[in-house]
């Protein structure tokens, strides 16, 4: 453990060096790689299982990802990024059928983030990243995604989740509406349900999913399901009366609380960084576990910041020249994560 944290270290300090850096780790070692296409190079010298973490920068991303991979960004909060910038992937990221165990954290998104039309691609972990397009995993059930957990990440556009059963929505930010969701479970999320285009769209098509302890702003129209056999549990809702769809079970929400009394700042229907989406009652409205509802509840409350789980680079000082004897002044502050 101590090897691997050390080596752990040894990257990201490398990694502050220069700009757009990919480092892969294999068991055989470390390969660093430069550039735009640093992160291209990287995932094509990679076998499944290997680790590949990213700098500060702008990245262009594999057309599509069809091996075991784990990926490790900085962060996409610019406070908790000073001394390495966020790290950029610009474009889609894909994943294929073989793209199972595939792990991606503290990254921005700046396209769609696609799992393949009717591809099962299981147990797939996406956390604390942002993702500004559509999240699309289409098809039939016929060949199914399942375990998928999207966790502590901020989802600014549809999530279209036909293709996925028995997976896990939890503790994110959802700026839109998830659709085709069956058989999910969905828990301790702000859904700002903002309308699709031009267009009135509901909550959520789906059914047999369980909803519990969300925080789901928009009221009216966008509030209803179209679905059946849903459970809903100590969610609050802004809409006074919510159509949870036919045959649901639902116990414990709060419905009708004004907007201006939920966040301790927070106002519209979209994702902020200068929004505090802590509650203002916390102790007031509670999850059925008993801890608050929304975002900083449940078995995975939002980490500020968004701050990947990896070694975390806090403060770096690099001189612009040596001094008399020739020595270059470098003062790096890298802080160990938990989780």
């Amino acid at each position: 453990m101590k090897k691997t944290f050390l080596i752990l270290i040894l990257i990201v300090i490398s990694m502050t060096m220069y700009s757009q850096k990919a480092a892969l780790h294999t068991a055989s070692g470390v390969q660093i790689f430069n550039g735009s296409n640093a992160f291209i190079n990287a995932h094509n010298a990679a076998s499944s299982g290997d680790t590949i973490y990213l700098s500060g920068g702008t990245f262009t991303p594999p057309a599509s990802f069809d091996k075991q991979l784990m990926i490790f960004g900085a962060g996409h909060y610019v406070d908790s990024t000073l001394a390495t910038g966020k790290t950029f992937i610009n474009g889609n990221v894909t994943l294929n059928e073989n793209a199972d165990l595939f792990y991606l954290e503290g990254v921005e998104i700046t396209g769609n983030f696609t799992i393949s039309n009717n591809h099962s691609v299981n147990n797939v972990i996406i956390k604390r990243c942002k993702i500004n397009g559509t999240f699309n995993a289409l098809g039939d059930l016929s060949n199914p995604t399942s375990n998928l957990s999207l966790i502590g990440n901020v989802l600014m556009n549809r999530l279209n989740l036909e293709n996925i059963q028995n997976s896990l929505l939890s503790n994110n930010i959802i700026s839109n509406t998830f659709q085709g969701s069956n058989g999910n479970m969905i828990s301790n999320n702000i859904i700002m349900g903002f309308i699709w285009g031009s267009s009135m769209d509901y909550l959520f098509f789906g059914s047999n999913n369980t909803l519990t302890n969300n925080i789901i702003l928009w009221e009216g129209y966008n509030a209803n399901v179209n679905g059946s056999g849903n459970i809903f549990n100590n969610n609050l809702y802004v809409e006074p009366t919510p159509d949870y769809g036919a045959t649901a079970t639902s116990i414990g929400n709060y419905t009708g609380i004004l907007q201006t009394t939920i966040f301790v700042n927070q106002t519209g229907n979209t994702f902020d960084y200068a929004h505090d989406y802590h509650l203002q009652a916390p102790t007031t409205y509670l999850g059925t576990d008993g801890t608050e509802v929304g975002i900083y509840g449940g078995t995975f409350p939002y980490k500020e910041g968004a701050v990947p789980h990896n070694p975390h680079i806090q403060l770096k000082n690099i001189a612009p020249t040596t001094n008399a004897n020739g020595d270059l002044q470098i003062q790096i502050q890298v802080g160990a994560q938990e989780d």
